[in-house]
């Protein structure tokens, strides 16, 4: 199956595109997508990326089709056909 990734900010520039389309298997959830990224882009993406799902305050956070997955079943969030992922980091301001 087919799924649109999105990356915002200091994630663009490491990954050095806006939205790549990855082929997942049937079953993948948002968990298997972060190591296929960590995989496909190194450890610069890993130190930016930190572990999203076990710290406290995370450097990146997913939304699935504009929901964060937070509100869904977190890093078991089974990602579909078509499905848009898109990855942020935490917005801050005063």
């Amino acid at each position: 199956m087919k799924v649109n990734v999105k990356f915002l900010a200091s994630i663009r520039e490491i990954v050095g595109a806006h939205e790549i389309r990855f082929e997942l298997n049937s079953g993948d959830t948002v968990k298997d997508l972060l190591e296929l990224l960590e995989s496909r882009f190194g450890v610069e993406f890993k130190e930016a990326a930190g572990k999203p799902f076990e710290d406290e305050n995370p450097r990146i956070r997913f939304l699935v089709n504009g929901r964060d997955v937070d509100f869904l079943k977190g890093p078991e969030t089974e990602l579909k056909e078509g499905d848009l992922v898109v990855l942020i980091p935490p917005v801050g301001g005063g």
